[in-house]
C-alpha cells in the first residue's frame, strides 16, 4: 500500500506543459498591463464592453491599490508600451494583441494561431512524470487489515504574526481560498477574520479549524486522487482579495484548457488531470508575481497545497493525518506563518 503524499505546489514536470502555460501567463499580463494603461489614458487603452473580460477581473483588484501605486504602475506600463522590439521579443506571438482595441485580450488570443512549436502528441500528457508515478500508485494493492476512509479535510492549526506590515494600525488578517477536487471542480473557501495581529502574536485552534473536506468516494475518478487548496492570507481592509483569486482560478482554468487542448489538437479528458490542474495553480501564482512586477502590488502570495490519496485505505506512514506542514507568508513589509494538516476520516 502506498503512503499518501502532500506537498506545496512549486514546479511543472513537463516542459512541453510548461511552454504552453507560459503562453498563458504572457496572455494575462497583456490584460493587466491593459487595466494599468487604461488608467493612464481611458480614451486611448478602452475597456471591452460588459463584465465579464479578464481585464475587468484584474481592474477589481487594480482599483483596490493606492491612487499613487496604480499612477506608478500606469507609468511603467505606458513607457514599456513604447519598446516595441522589446515586447515582441518578450511576448512571442502575443505581440500581435492591440490593447487600443475595446476587443478583450482573450477573444483576441483565441483568434490568433496556435504557435506549431507549443503543439505535441495526446500521449504526451500521459507520459509526464506526475502521471506515470500516479498510475503506479494505482495499481498497489490495498492492505486488506486497513480501514477504509471516505473523507479528507484541510486543518488550520495556527497562524503567527513573525512581523507586522507596514499598516499604521493593528494587522486585521482574514483567510479564505479555493479547493479543487480529483474532477477539476473548484469550489470557493469562505472568507474569515483570524484575528488582529501585532508582532509575535499567535492565534491558535484547538482543536484544528477545518478550512475545507473532500469526499474520497464520490465521482467517477479512481484513485489515486489528487486535491488542491489555494489558500489566500489577506488584510482585511482588502476586501473581495480573495473572491478575485477564486475569479482569477476560474479564468486560467478556462484559458489552460483551451490552450492544452490546441497544443494536443483536441478536447482534453474529462476529468482533467492532476498535472494540468497543478498547471492551473501554478498559472496563478506566476500571474500574482506578475502583478507584483507591472502593478508593485505588494501582496501576500497565496499557497496552493496538494495531497494525493493512493487509495481509502492509505495512510501517512500508518497515521490518518499528516505531518503538520508550515507556509510562510511575506508582503505588505510583513511575514505570517501558518500551520496545516491533512486528515482522512469517516
Amino acid at each position: 500500500m502506498s503512503d499518501n503524499q502532500d506537498s506545496v505546489v512549486t514546479e511543472i514536470t513537463s516542459t512541453k506543459v510548461l511552454a504552453v502555460t507560459e503562453r498563458v501567463v504572457r496572455e494575462f499580463t497583456l490584460a493587466a498591463e491593459k487595466v494599468a494603461a487604461h488608467h493612464a489614458e481611458p480614451a486611448k487603452y478602452p475597456m471591452p464592453a460588459g463584465s465579464t473580460a479578464t481585464e475587468h477581473l484584474m481592474a477589481s483588484r487594480f482599483k483596490a491599490l493606492p491612487e499613487g501605486t496604480r499612477k506608478k504602475a500606469a507609468d511603467r506600463v505606458l513607457a514599456d508600451l513604447k519598446n516595441v522590439p522589446g515586447r515582441a521579443k518578450k511576448l512571442d506571438d502575443l505581440a500581435k494583441v492591440d490593447l487600443h482595441a475595446a476587443t478583450p485580450v482573450e477573444v483576441q488570443v483565441k483568434k490568433l494561431p496556435f504557435p506549431a512549436k507549443l503543439k505535441f502528441p495526446a500521449d504526451e500528457l500521459r507520459k509526464t512524470p506526475v502521471v506515470a508515478a500516479a498510475e503506479v500508485a494505482g495499481k498497489e494493492t490495498e492492505a486488506a487489515a486497513a480501514v477504509p476512509l471516505r473523507k479528507l479535510e484541510l486543518r488550520l492549526h495556527q497562524v503567527k504574526c513573525l512581523a507586522e506590515t507596514n499598516e499604521l494600525f493593528k494587522d486585521e488578517i482574514a483567510l479564505g481560498g479555493t479547493a479543487v477536487d480529483e474532477s477539476g471542480d473548484a469550489d470557493k473557501i469562505a472568507s474569515f477574520k483570524v484575528r488582529s495581529f501585532h508582532t509575535g502574536d499567535v492565534q491558535r485552534y484547538t482543536p484544528p479549524r477545518r478550512l475545507v473536506w473532500f469526499s474520497l468516494v464520490e465521482g467517477p475518478v479512481k484513485f489515486p486522487k489528487s486535491y488542491f487548496v489555494t489558500l489566500v492570507l489577506a488584510e482585511v481592509d482588502q476586501g473581495g482579495f480573495s473572491a478575485f483569486v477564486a475569479g482569477l482560478l476560474d479564468k486560467v482554468r478556462d484559458a489552460i484548457t483551451k490552450a492544452l487542448g490546441d497544443a494536443i489538437g483536441g478536447p482534453l479528458p474529462d476529468p482533467i488531470g492532476e498535472l494540468i490542474r497543478k498547471a492551473i495553480v501554478i498559472v496563478v501564482g506566476k500571474i500574482f508575481r506578475i502583478l507584483k512586477d507591472i502593478w508593485q502590488d505588494d501582496i501576500f502570495m497565496p499557497f496552493t497545497v496538494e495531497a494525493t490519496i493512493p487509495s481509502a485505505t492509505s495512510r501517512w506512514a500508518g497515521r490518518s493525518d499528516s505531518p503538520e506542514r508550515t507556509v510562510t507568508y511575506i508582503g505588505h513589509g510583513g511575514r505570517y506563518q501558518l500551520v496545516y494538516d491533512w486528515r482522512m476520516f469517516s
